[in-house]
């Protein structure tokens, strides 16, 4: 069993459990799977048919069952309105699949598969044309009238304070020196009071994709809430607008991702003051989460130190232009 199987009920051989799922969603027969590495939680898989190749996202055994059906009802929601997501695949039982084994119940959903790569493994920043799309994108989300479940992401900037009480004691003395300055930003911040909305919360290089003609897709909406409606630009403003290796292009960017969202949402005045400091805190949970889960869980990948690194560089570089 590998490491991402782990992620799941299902324990052996996938084999007959795919073969399965292809039968009650009418894909073609099975005939083999790649894992799909990306991603901290859920065990995502490349599903080879007869017919074609397809996306399959076994969701996490942590995941409720009213979660999983909270992250497909949303995934409905965002195809309705036309962002660019892969399209859902309907099986006997609808968009949310279940498959009971040995008293266990494992939960999945099917989508079409894009030949393409991910922000991150192109380790790139989209062109400018790509940014305007982007946060085309970003709007069209938040203009979702939605208010789904929360679901509890440690990662989300909203959820700064109760994160840095419970692990900065794993951040060494150079971040936390970096980090500390920031709870009192935070505290100035006022958020309750910010226009709030439905925000997907981490559009990042890890969760936006490039596919083989050129297409962008948003990936991932398993921790899309009710948020400051700004939350959304600090995200994309802190990763896939950041480029660490040349930071001197971020203040265009940020001019950029600005004007272009305001072409169809206009911010409030509090929104455009506390922008850079949501940026700064965006940064900062980077530092403070990849911290802890390479201190505290022994997540030493590729990615999890990807997002160290920004976050330190970004940190750094924005309290310099942002004083």
């Amino acid at each position: 069993m590998n490491n991402f199987q782990k992620r799941i009920n299902y324990q052996g051989d996938l084999k007959p459990f795919l073969q399965q799922v292809c039968k009650d969603f009418s894909i073609g027969e099975y005939e083999n799977y790649e894992i799909i590495p990306i991603g901290y939680e859920d065990f995502n898989l490349a599903v080879i048919t007869d017919k074609g190749k397809y996306f399959v996202k076994i969701f996490g055994s942590f995941r409720s069952k009213d979660e999983c059906s909270r992250y497909v009802g949303i995934m409905e929601s965002v195809l309705r309105v036309g962002v660019s997501h892969p399209p859902l695949f309907k099986s006997n039982q609808g968009y949310l699949y279940e498959l009971s084994n040995n008293n266990q119940t494992d939960r999945l959903c099917v989508m079409r598969y894009i030949d393409g790569k991910i922000f991150y493994e192109l380790q790139a920043t989209p062109t400018t044309e790509e940014k305007r799309f982007i946060i085309k994108q970003a709007a069209l989300i938040n203009k979702i009238n939605i208010k789904p479940p929360m679901v509890y992401d440690q990662w989300a900037i909203t959820n700064f304070l109760k994160e840095y009480e419970k692990k900065s004691k794993y951040l060494n003395k150079e971040d936390k020196k970096l980090v500390e300055p920031m709870v009192e930003l935070y505290n100035s911040l006022s958020i309750d009071g910010l226009p709030h909305c439905f925000v997907h919360g981490d559009i990042t290089k890890t969760n936006t994709m490039k596919s083989a003609n050129g297409d962008i897709y948003i990936l991932d909406f398993a921790v899309a809430n009710y948020y400051p409606r700004i939350q959304e630009l600090a995200v994309i403003l802190c990763d896939l607008f950041f480029d660490d290796k040349n930071t001197s292009e971020f203040p265009q960017n940020y001019d950029l991702a600005l004007n272009e969202y305001q072409n169809y949402i206009a911010l409030t005045t509090e929104e455009l003051e506390k922008l850079p400091n949501y940026v700064k805190l965006a940064h900062t949970m980077h530092i403070l989460l990849s911290n802890y889960e390479k201190i505290a869980n022994g997540n030493k990948s590729p990615e999890n130190e990807y997002f160290l690194g920004m976050g330190r560089v970004g940190l750094k570089y924005t309290n310099q232009i942002w004083k």
